[in-house]
Formats: C-alpha cells, structure tokens, sequence
C-alpha cells in the first residue's frame, strides 16, 4: 500500500508557481530572497511526492550540512502536509540520516554525497539539492536562474528510493532524468 502526501492539485501548483515568480501579479513582484524561494519549492517537492509505506504524524526534513536556508526552513516545522505534520532537523554527520523522509543535502557536502546514499540505502527518502551536478546523485536537484527556481527529476534514483513523483511536479521539472 502506497502512502501519499498530497495537497490539493491547483493549490500546490499555485504556490509551486508563486514561490518560483512564474505567476505574474502583486504577490510574484515581492522580493523573496533564493533560501525563501527554494523552502517553499521543497515544500511542493514533499506535497507531490508519494512514499511506498506509511508514516507516522511527522515527517522528518533533514538539512545535512551547513544550513543555507537561514531559518526559511524552520518556518515550515509544524505545518501539515496531508495528515503528517513536518519537523526540521538540522544534521551534520550521515549517520543521523536514518530518521529522514527528506533531505536536503547542503553544497558544502556535496562532495559527500556517495556516503550520503551510501547510509540511506534503499530507504524511501526524498533526496534534494541545489548544486550544478547533483542531479546525478539525488531525486530532486533545483537551481536558481533569473529569480525562479528550476529543477531536474532523476527518475532512476526515486524508483530505487521507492518514490513515486507526481505527474505535476514533473511537468514543472526542466529536466527529467529517465
């Protein structure tokens, strides 16, 4: 049985194009600072995606690494997703790895990030950065360019975490790895 974490299909669109200034309007002229925009894009990220097995009422978000997001992060602990609700832990040795559904794997590490997968496993876990490259190694790698945030899909490592990518979010990626 597959467990989902979903949100309603035009809302999570909609804050997906908002927070990556793709929608046009007062609310797409406010300056977010990239950190701002790429927390509510991972928020997306963890809405469109679906986890093979139940979890309990958290999810765990990991940052590993220096955390890049200066508390943009922090704001979505306690949120809800579906029926979990998010918790944000800050992690800075791979073993702790073992208690994420999520993580977010900081440019500084990335050079870890074969131990990085290395400890994961075969665990259904949502990896994520934001480095030029990194789409080789993680489910989800976003970029920066022109003030929106664009991301590749690797499709290979998300069928081997166990995780199935909404046909949405995949539509919005601007590559998708098969």
């Amino acid at each position: 049985m597959r467990w989902t974490v979903r949100l309603p299909a035009v809302c999570a669109l909609a804050c997906l194009l908002l927070l990556s200034g793709g929608m046009p309007g007062r609310a797409a002229a406010q300056s977010f600072s990239e950190y701002q925009l790429k927390a509510g894009v991972l928020y997306n990220f963890i809405a469109l995606t679906t986890w093979p097995e139940p979890l309990s009422g958290v999810l765990n978000v990991c940052v590993y690494g220096p955390d890049p997001f200066a508390g943009e992060l922090g704001k979505l602990a306690g949120k809800k997703v579906g029926d979990v609700r998010l918790a944000v832990l800050s992690l800075h040795s791979a073993k702790g790895l073992a208690d994420c559904q999520v993580v977010f794997v900081s440019q500084p590490v990335l050079g870890n990030l074969p131990r990085v997968v290395d400890e994961i496993g075969r665990r259904p876990v949502l990896t994520v950065a934001d480095a030029p490259g990194a789409h080789a190694g993680v489910v989800l790698n976003m970029e920066l360019e022109q003030g929106k945030v664009k991301f590749q899909a690797n499709l290979p490592v998300a069928r081997a975490a166990g995780l199935l990518l909404s046909s949405k979010l995949l539509r919005l990626a601007s590559e998708v790895i098969q």
